[in-house]
């Protein structure tokens, strides 16, 4: 950083101190006899001009060099011999233009280098921001096979296992749990073509009623009992950016319920005041102590993930004993009419 603030006025600089240099050397050639050419000094003058920033300056000094050293050889006194004194000076010229073209190339190199370099790090960028892009859609990724597609499999296993137990459903029964979860399954199904062929399936129904369709899919036959509340008119306002991660979170949360909580009863209520939406889903069964361990594994590290994402505020409330209560607010484009 020191070099790079000292180099800005030397490049401004570097044209006129090797003027003043010729200047030098043609007084000090003129004045010292013929057997000490200092006109070779010319070529501090010429190396000067790496650091100016027109190429233009290399050649006009080189130009002005070679003029000076014959102009120095018509004004100093003939005290030697003439072959000597033009060889003394063709040597010099012959330096000047090696000089030149030295400096030449060493400035090309080094534009060479620097776009390279410029090159590389862009390339370097976007690499780091596909690696980034790619390690969230892994995330996201990973969030959506848990918390949507495990979750439907376990309860279908659910079902499917209750169905096992009872007689009184016949195998093709369209009401019986069998075939609820032949329908289920045909779901996840769906989703998960819908993930290997790298898009999002999109809900269609409105929020209110996705919801209350995902309640009475992860309730199981032989389980606990939920009940739903949600607002009129609040489909009108969840925008669909928010409302798939919201129908996730409340997933994991009722799943979280019918495998750990030992529930009997759940509530879910979704209602509407001053512009935020607000999801609770509430169980009455053992709770757990979240400083010792969370049940459920990284389902509620993802749960808390999803509501940063979508700017809602997460909250979780458990005690031993005395039931589990998730919270969510969730900030709406606009107010939410509330219901009756």
């Amino acid at each position: 950083m020191i070099i790079e603030r000292l180099e800005g006025p030397f490049r401004g600089m570097a044209l006129w101190i090797a003027l003043a240099i010729a200047a030098g050397v043609l007084v000090l050639d003129v004045f010292t006899p013929q057997e000490m050419p200092p006109q070779y000094l010319y070529v501090l003058c010429i190396l000067l001009t790496i650091r100016s920033p027109h190429e233009r300056a290399l050649w006009l000094m080189t130009i002005l060099c070679v003029g000076l050293t014959v102009l120095g050889a018509l004004l100093s006194p003939p005290q030697f011999d003439f072959y000597i004194l033009l060889f003394n000076r063709s040597i010099a010229i012959v330096l000047f233009l090696a000089t030149a073209l030295l400096v030449r190339q060493y400035r090309r190199t080094h534009d060479w280098l620097q776009a390279l370099n410029r090159e590389l790090e862009a390339r370097v960028e976007d690499r780091t921001r596909d690696l980034s892009r790619a390690f969230e859609e892994r995330e996201e990724l990973n969030r959506n096979l848990h918390d949507e597609v495990l979750q439907s499999l376990y309860a279908i296993g659910l079902g499917l296992e209750a169905s096992g137990r009872s007689h009184q459903y016949g195998p093709l029964d369209p009401e019986g749990p069998r075939s609820q979860a032949l329908q289920r399954l045909n779901l996840v199904m769906q989703r998960i073509r819908s993930y290997i062929g790298g898009r999002t399936a999109s809900e269609t129904q409105p929020f209110d009623l996705a919801l209350s369709g995902l309640v009475h899919d992860m309730t199981p036959v032989a389980g606990p009992r939920f009940s739903v509340d949600v607002d009129k008119g609040l489909a009108h306002c969840v925008a669909s950016a928010q409302a798939e991660p919201l129908l996730l979170i409340v997933r994991e949360a009722l799943s979280n319920c019918v495998r750990h909580s030992q529930a009997r009863h759940g509530t879910i209520r979704a209602q509407c005041y001053n512009g935020v939406m607000r999801i609770e889903v509430r169980d009455d069964g053992i709770g757990f102590d979240p400083d010792v361990g969370t049940p459920g594994g990284q389902g509620l590290a993802n749960m808390e993930a999803r509501a940063k994402q979508i700017g809602a505020i997460y909250r979780l409330h458990t005690m031993p004993g005395q039931g589990v209560r998730v919270v969510l607010d969730v900030p709406l484009g606009k107010e939410a009419p509330t219901g009756d």
